[in-house]
């Protein structure tokens, strides 16, 4: 059984855990933030969960010409969210466009992670501060490890930055056992919701961008297509992801860890360094898991809770006058109709 459930999610687990630089908070942990934030019910929740999870749909994009745009694209969906609030137009859209919002890295729950911890050191994020700690204990108790990296600490913190992350989905299914299926459903709602959103928000930008790159887009329309295709492959991933976050912690540890074995032989080779033996790399990610799990089960909750207390303030401080702005003032009405 456990080797049916790798082969069924592996395409979907690689991509979820390749994206070395960019995510801060995994899928599920921003699909629970956005859940949490309570501001849709029933079937509206759903896209309110999806739409948090959404800015990181780019993150994968790593063969030819996507990979031109990728980093384009993540710093719009991540610093130019309120695109995404703009760009709506119907009332069912409100749900998505508001979750999509709650992730970004300026102030939103990326933010947390990557620049302020709540809970921690509020000078780096969690998951930066973790990292570290990761790194420094299996250089200190894994001789393989640390002659592997002792001469690449970017490369090092960067996978025990992916483990962290990876991690923190693991840790907090023990707390809410239907995460995983509240993913799945995105499955019932329509697909064209938050692509149409995207697609307003930002297909004209990433065409115009992509007129300076090596791979110019030859119209809006195909803009809009890349846009559409990669929405539809993250939200694939991400049903696969939630089927899997249904399974006992073993098992979902253990379709986590061979992905990342799979993520190895592509990201050590692109970096120029030796792939461990399979035994030798397969103990170095259990110990690895191992150790971030211990490092984060206790207080990995609390930060994401303080991120919730946090966003629930944020979003209407700084969500409500930035759409208030952008609507007609009075005088302007009165002007219209006379």
């Amino acid at each position: 059984m456990k080797k049916a459930i790798v082969l069924l999610v592996s395409l979907s687990l690689l991509l979820a855990v390749i994206s070395v630089s960019a995510s801060a908070w995994e899928r599920g942990t921003h699909a629970f933030i956005a859940h949490h934030l309570k501001k849709a019910n029933g079937p509206y929740d759903i896209e309110e969960m999806y739409g948090a999870m959404a800015p990181d749909a780019f993150n994968y994009m790593f063969t030819p010409p996507g990979i031109l745009y990728r980093d384009f694209l993540y710093d719009q969906t991540h610093h130019y969210f309120l695109k995404i609030q703009y760009a709506v137009k119907y009332g069912y859209e409100k749900a998505s466009s508001y979750g999509f919002i709650s992730h970004n890295d300026t102030w939103g729950a990326d933010s947390t992670a990557h620049h302020a911890s709540l809970t921690l050191d509020p000078n780096e994020g969690y998951v930066i501060t973790k990292a570290k700690m990761l790194d420094d204990y299996l250089k200190s108790v894994s001789p393989d490890y640390y002659n592997l990296l002792k001469d690449y600490p970017a490369i090092a913190l960067e996978i025990c930055h992916n483990i962290v992350e990876a991690a923190g989905d693991i840790v907090l299914v023990r707390y809410d056992r239907t995460l995983g299926s509240k993913i799945i459903q995105i499955a019932a709602r329509p697909k064209t919701n938050m692509q149409n959103l995207m697609v307003r928000a930002y297909a004209k930008d990433l065409y115009d961008f992509s007129q300076t790159t090596a791979a110019p887009l030859d119209s809006l329309a195909a803009a809009e297509q890349l846009i559409r295709t990669e929405e539809n492959n993250f939200r694939t991933s991400c049903i696969a992801y939630g089927w899997l976050l249904q399974q006992d912690e073993a098992t979902i540890l253990e379709n986590v860890i061979a992905e990342f074995k799979n993520l190895a032989a592509v990201y050590l080779t692109a970096v120029g360094l030796p792939l461990p033996d399979e035994a030798t790399l397969t103990a170095l990610l259990q110990g690895a898991f191992q150790a971030a799990i211990g490092l984060i089960e206790n207080d990995y909750l609390p930060e994401i809770m303080a991120t919730i207390n946090m966003l629930k303030k944020g979003m209407v401080k700084e969500v409500k006058p930035s759409v208030m702005a952008t609507r007609p003032t009075a005088a302007l009405i009165k002007g219209k109709i006379k």
